[in-house]
């Protein structure tokens, strides 16, 4: 006899699939994976992460069953933790500064500021370095 109640469910979740939930399920799986990778790399049980997160072991159990949606902010506490980007994105670096005038005159400090972070290409255009 076949388990109806398994096929209904099975039924239910492909009928109700989720793309987006597909997909961060994926990832917090990754997340994990590569956690318990570095933790491995390192000689480095689950309950030594506790200890520098100063998290409850059961707690980093909890996030390392793939079933958890990790923050940003927890995800660069792990790897000020471990010393290793789990995720890599090259920052973008884009700076917005203000000339600070007072009676249509440029006050010195700005003037200071711009020729230390602001550069002129050789087409006239000013970029942040």
């Amino acid at each position: 006899m076949k388990n109806t109640k398994n096929n209904i469910i099975s039924d239910w979740l492909q009928e109700n699939q989720n793309p987006q939930i597909d997909k961060l399920v994926e990832k917090n799986l990754a997340i994990a994976n590569k956690i318990h990778q570095l933790l491995e790399e390192r000689g480095l049980k689950p309950a030594d992460l506790a200890r520098l997160l100063d998290k409850k072991p059961s707690e980093i159990s909890k996030w390392l069953t793939g079933t958890h949606t990790f923050t940003t902010k927890t995800i660069v506490k792990i790897e000020i933790a471990l010393g290793v980007d789990i995720i890599h994105i090259e920052p973008q670096k884009e700076y917005i500064y203000f000339k600070v005038m007072v009676n249509d005159n440029v006050l010195p400090e700005a003037l200071d500021f711009e020729q230390s972070h602001v550069e002129t290409t050789t087409d006239g255009e000013k970029k942040a370095i």
